[in-house]
Formats: C-alpha cells, structure tokens, sequence
C-alpha cells in the first residue's frame, strides 16, 4: 500500500524507542506474526532486536513512513515530540502514544500529531516489560473509535485484556493518575508500612498474610460501595461513619508513632478525613471524603468532555 507522501508500506507497525518496555513491544509484535521496524535515539538499542520479523530502521523518517501504524514507547511526551519531529507527513498513518504524562501532555501530543496529519491513540500500559503480550496483560487506549477498532487485532497482541476507555484522549492518563498511581502505588505502599511494622514487632508472616487476604476482601467490597456513592453523591451510612473511621486512624496512628515508626501514609489519610470533617461531612460515610477531595475539580458535562 502506497503512502500519500510515496512511501510505502512495508512493515504492519513501526515500533518507537526501544528500551526496555519498547524492546518487549516489538518482540512480541513479531513473535504474533507482525513484521515490525524499530527506530531508537541510540541507533544500537535497535540493531539489537534485528532478526528475522524486526528491521532496524535507518532514520526516524523511513520508521514512520513504512507503516500504517506507529506506536511510540519513549520516556516522556516531550521526548517523544522531538524524536518525531523531523517528520511532517502523517497523513494515513496512526501514531500510538504509550508512557505516562499529563492529561494536558495527552491532549497537547494528539494536537501536534493531527496537525500532521495522523490519527492518534493515547495509551498507558498497566504492568512491566514482562508482562507484555500476555492475556491478562493491559494497555489502556482513549481516542477515536473507529481508529481502535482497525488497530484493535494488532495492540490486543501486546496485552490481551487491553481496551478503548474513552473517546476523549487525556482520559487514559487520568486513570493511570488516578487508580494506576493514586490507588495502586498509594496502596501498596501503605501495605508495605503497615507490613513493615507489623512485622518488625514480631507478628507472624502467616498471620500478616491471612489477614492481609480478609482486609482485601473487605476492600474489594468497599471499593464498589464508594464508587456508587461517589457517583450519586450518596454518602449515607448505617454503619461507621466518617468520625468513627477518623478516630480509629487516630488512635492507630498514636500507637504507630509511639513506638517511633513515622506513619506518613496515615497520616495522610488521616488530614483527608479531617478536612472532610472540618465540612460537616463527619456523619456521614467513608466515601463522603469525596465532596471535600473533588470540590476543585470540573465535573464532567453529558457530551462527554469537560468544562477545564
């Protein structure tokens, strides 16, 4: 197929930066029957995955040109712009985002590729090099419909249990912030200090894991229940309310620091609870912390976009 600059399409996707993440992209792109060019900054990074389904491409401009579909994997939005800016022809082609950044960052990336002439998808992949092109694997895609559904067969192979989240292009960053950061990382980085001090005063390791396994059982409940309330704006309770989990993190947190080990975590949570307090909301539920948390955010307006 003959590109409109007159170029042709020679590979089924050109893969973008080839570190460590890139690198298992574009393995596994070949591994599933796609013949694949890749283009690194550090020309060597490439000729490393030549074989016989990858082909080191020459210059960032033959990368983009021999493909339909170009996926870039680079350190940030901003790399990846300047890496892609010697090439102004886009037109046929789609460019796939893959990295962490800004909801802005998102948006300002789709605007430049556009302006070229490319359709775009923003994405951000849930996992590590390792996990690529398993099926339980997953990318996270916003942007148009019908430009994922003609490239839906070829990113599934990266990440099985990959999806279209949103039409509107910032949103696949917005859950990484929110859930994949905001939630994962905070999670699992309370757990490590609650563990650590657990442990460290001697509780044993089948004891921490048996009841770690109750507590997310309790969370995966939990977890429903507040996403409800948080739509709606249904805070009500018939069980502990907002002071009562207040108090109990207080205590806990005296207990905690009594004993030296710094508790940052809770604390943190703690000043959420006492703000949320401060407003009245201390009847009320758990979730009722959401009307002090989002009160500067911009809701979401029926169309789908916002009102930023």
């Amino acid at each position: 197929m003959t590109h409109t600059n007159g170029s042709f399409h020679t590979y089924d996707v050109a893969v973008i930066g080839c570190g460590l993440m890139g690198s298992a992209l574009a393995r596994t792109l070949a591994a599933n029957g796609h013949t694949v060019t890749a283009w690194n900054r550090t020309p060597h990074r490439a000729h490393a995955l030549a074989g016989e389904s990858i082909t080191p491409a020459l210059s960032i401009r033959a990368a983009v040109r021999s493909s339909r579909l170009v996926i870039a994997c680079i350190s940030t939005y901003e790399a990846t712009v300047q890496a892609l800016e010697p090439v102004t022809d886009w037109h046929g082609t789609t460019l796939t985002v893959l990295g962490s950044g800004t909801p802005d960052q998102a948006q300002q990336t789709q605007h430049w590729a556009e302006g070229r002439g490319a359709t775009y998808l923003d994405g951000v992949i849930l996992g590590h090099p390792g996990d690529i092109g398993t099926p339980g694997a997953v990318i996270l895609y916003s942007g148009p419909p019908d430009t994922w559904t003609e490239h839906e067969p070829t990113l599934k192979t990266l990440a099985g249990a990959s999806r279209l989240i949103s039409q509107q292009t910032p949103d696949a960053n917005r859950v990484d912030a929110g859930l994949s950061a905001g939630f994962f990382i905070t999670a699992l980085a309370a757990f490590t200090e609650a563990a650590t001090y657990v442990l460290k005063s001697g509780i044993p390791v089948t004891v921490v894991d048996e009841l770690t396994e109750l507590a997310l059982e309790i969370l995966r409940s939990e977890a429903k229940t507040t996403t409800a309330a948080i739509t709606t704006g249904k805070h009500e309770t018939d069980q502990a309310t907002l002071s009562t989990h207040a108090e109990g993190a207080r205590v806990a947190l005296a207990a905690l620091r009594e004993s030296g080990y710094p508790a940052r975590i809770l604390a943190a949570a703690i000043d959420n609870m006492t703000a949320a307090e401060q407003a009245g909301l201390g009847h009320l539920g758990f979730s009722a912390q959401a009307e002090t948390l989002g009160s500067a955010m911009p809701d979401k307006t029926p169309d789908g976009t916002r009102d930023d």
